[in-house]
């Protein structure tokens, strides 16, 4: 009897430290980040080889377990062209690095003017988290916030596997 009751007695102990060990990592993961980064999208027109101009803002979400980022996309005149919204969870969380894994399983790209042609950025980028998604039922994007200037509400972003680097705006929520 008194065995039944230390293999028990061990078996809640060792649930107790899984469910410890578990949630440590759930709470370590969450984040609580906004960025806006807005960037000047300069491409050949596939056709003509002529130079298209657009502008692009990205806002990133990064709340809780939850990731979000919506591609703005607007003419050089600031007309709006589309947005892509990507969404997902934060699959990890390097805080002390800055570097946070997304794992987005959700696309999809509103058309604001059927008259303006979407910039290769927007094509590009919904096209390989389409393909991603369809393929493995999740697209990853790491980022890794590479500098920060709290005075002035500034962050450089860098962004895998792309190795595109941009200053955005940064709000972090306590």
């Amino acid at each position: 009897m008194t065995k039944k009751v230390q293999w028990f007695g061990a078996i809640c102990i060792s649930l107790l430290l899984c469910s410890l060990v578990i949630y440590q990592h759930i709470k370590a993961s969450e984040v609580n980040i906004v960025l806006s980064c807005q960037n000047e999208l300069v491409a050949a027109a596939p056709q003509t080889q002529a130079i298209e101009k657009n502008i692009m803002i990205a806002d990133f979400s990064l709340q809780k377990r939850s990731a979000s980022i919506s591609y703005r996309y607007f003419s050089a005149d600031g007309e709006p062209i589309a947005t892509l919204h990507v969404q997902g969870g934060i699959l990890s969380a390097y805080k002390e690095k800055n570097i946070y894994i997304l794992n987005l399983t959700q696309s999809k790209l509103i058309r604001h003017n059927q008259q303006l042609s979407l910039p290769q950025h927007a094509t590009h980028v919904q096209a390989f988290a389409l393909r991603n998604i369809a393929k493995e039922g999740v697209h990853n994007l790491t980022i890794q916030i590479v500098k920060t200037n709290p005075n002035k509400n500034l962050a450089l972003l860098y962004f895998l596997p792309s190795t595109n680097i941009c200053a955005c705006s940064l709000i972090t929520m306590d």
